[in-house]
């Protein structure tokens, strides 16, 4: 009788202890839902075609500049999780004109025609400084007013072609020749100016050295020439409003900035570091 009492005894034990773990586990469960749905998705639109800042590597697979960075932001903001689209350069800002996605990165630069419609970030990440660039053998080109007449390879929505209409608005009488080509690989790009396709295209030094390193066969190819066509800063850019996201963002920038880390992925991934200077 008394062993049975005490077996009694030690099974309402074991189920007590049993109903606590069920119950610690069931808090677990929860409070771990309530912290996933405070994590709020952030859809980033970048570029596919753009080697090295945004492009698909041999397996598919999103590389490059913006996406090494937008990943190291993406870790000092625990409240976001970043989920990446790629799309053809002239469709991410038509994207976050749709309310597609909520972050254009694709080395934006700032100019008064994107201001009216987005919002900038107001920490860059990258130097961008363009040049009238033309074929080695070139020499009659030597400024951006050379250009008049002649044909130069340029992409919708850039803002070197930005900059070529606001030329051509103040030089009606002999404007300069856009020739879209959109999606055109480095190396069309370089055959295309080599065989007179194109008399110029304005691109940085950085893109120029890739051309030459990737189809000049140890000389040079292509060669810059003037003064620089624009001197500006890349930002990431965001629907009008959406001043949380983009405060976010710029203050894990800075902190990027100032440890040394977006450094760091700017010399791994474009050779150099182009975060403050060329």
């Amino acid at each position: 009788m008394k062993n049975l009492k005490i077996s009694k005894i030690l099974t309402i034990l074991m189920l007590s202890l049993v109903s606590i773990v069920l119950l610690t586990a069931c808090g677990t469960n929860n409070e771990t839902k309530t912290s996933d749905t405070n994590v709020k998705t952030i859809i980033v639109g970048t570029g596919n075609n753009y080697e090295p800042y945004c492009f698909l590597d041999k397996n598919g697979n999103l590389s490059g500049y913006e996406y090494e960075v937008l990943k190291a932001v993406n870790e000092l903001l625990p409240q976001y999780k970043f989920e990446f689209q790629t799309y053809d350069f002239a469709n991410v800002l038509i994207s976050l004109d749709a309310g597609k996605i909520d972050i254009g990165a694709h080395q934006y630069e700032s100019n008064e025609e994107r201001q009216k419609k987005y919002l900038f970030g107001q920490e860059s990440y990258t130097t961008y400084t363009t040049y009238v660039t033309v074929a080695a053998k070139n020499e009659t080109i030597h400024s951006l007013s050379d250009l008049q007449g002649k044909k130069v390879k340029t992409s919708t929505g850039s803002n070197s072609t930005y900059l070529l209409e606001k030329f051509n608005e103040t030089h009606k009488d002999n404007p300069i020749i856009l020739a879209y080509a959109d999606n055109s690989t480095d190396e069309e790009t370089v055959v295309g100016i080599n065989n007179g396709v194109w008399d110029a295209v304005i691109v940085t030094k950085r893109d120029a050295d890739k051309f030459n390193k990737a189809y000049g066969n140890g000389k040079a190819v292509l060669k810059q020439v003037g003064e620089p066509v624009a001197t500006s800063k890349t930002y990431f850019v965001f629907a009008k409003g959406n001043t949380e996201l983009q405060t976010a963002i710029d203050g894990a920038l800075k902190k990027l900035k100032e440890s040394g880390k977006l450094a760091e992925i700017s010399t791994k991934v474009i050779g150099g570091n182009y975060t403050e200077s060329e």
